[in-house]
């Protein structure tokens, strides 16, 4: 009977504490059936309904994250807060800044597909681009997605291309005494080796894949911004615009700032009185106790400390 007692006591004591920790996470979380979604809301604009225009930030060199820690400019991170957004029947329009040189080809495109997903016939929910000082090249890529665009005069994008850099260090290896010793398979295996310059065939290899991502690109544009594909080809040739060229262009729809974006948003969503809202970060259970803390790989301190590339392949990417 003690044995019961002393089991039931136990397991009292931690279903307490689950329960109190669960109400800790609904208070610091926004509570109800809101708990499992990704992202809390933060007002930026009181609105006099209950409509919602969401603003999403794409700040920085768009990336890949298959670790989804849903931060940053991250494939991972923009996709759930759109994906929050078509689960919220109160949202009725979205706003995506952006302020990047643009990213990777594969997240650009990720994201790019998502936005079409939220504007488009399935969804049918306005969604608005907004440009800050810099929105070239990957982030004009997203852009392209938006129901309009709105960049300010001076916003500096297009830079409509792709590129790929491959560093050559065989002149400094020769210097130093290094040398570097292939065994392949085939030809190709060490094609852009940084230790010896490139054979015109590997070139060719790499020129053809930098233009079926440039040929993507082109189509993106073309489609959406309604341009014949020449027209649209002609504007890509990677040259960065003013705001004010791109509008003259028509790559860019209107111009202002995020009060010309949330009058657009809001009109296309017939939605006078909405709020507009962002979604900010869940802190997480492991996050109360400090768990998981995020430390840099020697690869990504290099990336940080000089700016090389940890990752080689094309991108979307305003690189002067």
């Amino acid at each position: 009977m003690k044995w019961f007692v002393i089991v039931g006591s136990i397991f009292a004591v931690v279903a307490g504490l689950w329960i109190a920790a669960f109400s800790l996470a609904g208070d610091s979380f926004g509570g109800g059936a809101d708990f499992f979604a990704e992202f809390d809301e933060e007002t930026v604009t009181d609105g006099d309904s209950d409509e919602k225009i969401v603003l999403i930030n794409v700040v920085g060199e768009i990336f890949s994250d298959p670790d989804e820690s849903f931060q940053g400019p991250s494939d991972t991170n923009i996709i759930a807060q759109l994906q929050q957004v078509i689960d919220d029947e109160a949202v009725t329009g979205v706003i995506i800044h952006l302020e990047t040189p643009g990213g990777g080809v594969v997240a650009s495109d990720t994201i790019y597909r998502k936005v079409r997903e939220v504007a488009g016939k399935r969804h049918d929910i306005p969604v608005v681009a907004l440009m800050g000082d810099t929105a070239a090249s990957g982030g004009y890529y997203i852009a392209a997605g938006a129901n309009e665009i709105v960049a300010h005069p001076s916003t500096w994008t297009g830079s409509i291309g792709v590129i790929a850099m491959l560093p050559n260090v065989e002149k400094v290896a020769d210097k130093i005494g290094v040398g570097v010793t292939v065994l392949k398979s085939g030809p190709f295996k060490d094609a852009g080796s940084p230790f010896r310059a490139m054979t015109p065939e590997e070139q060719g290899l790499f020129q053809a894949l930098v233009d079926e991502a440039y040929g993507e690109f082109v189509n993106v544009v073309a489609k959406g911004r309604k341009l014949d594909p020449a027209k649209a080809r002609q504007l890509a040739d990677g040259r960065i615009y003013s705001g004010t060229q791109a509008k003259q262009a028509g790559l860019v729809d209107h111009l202002g700032g995020r009060d010309v974006a949330f009058r657009r948003a809001k009109d296309l969503a017939e939605s006078p009185g909405a709020s507009l809202v962002r979604y900010v970060p869940k802190t997480g259970i492991e996050d109360l106790f400090n768990i998981g803390a995020g430390v840099l790989s020697p690869a990504e301190v290099l990336e940080k400390s000089i700016g090389i590339r940890r990752h080689p392949g094309v991108a979307y990417l305003w690189l002067p």
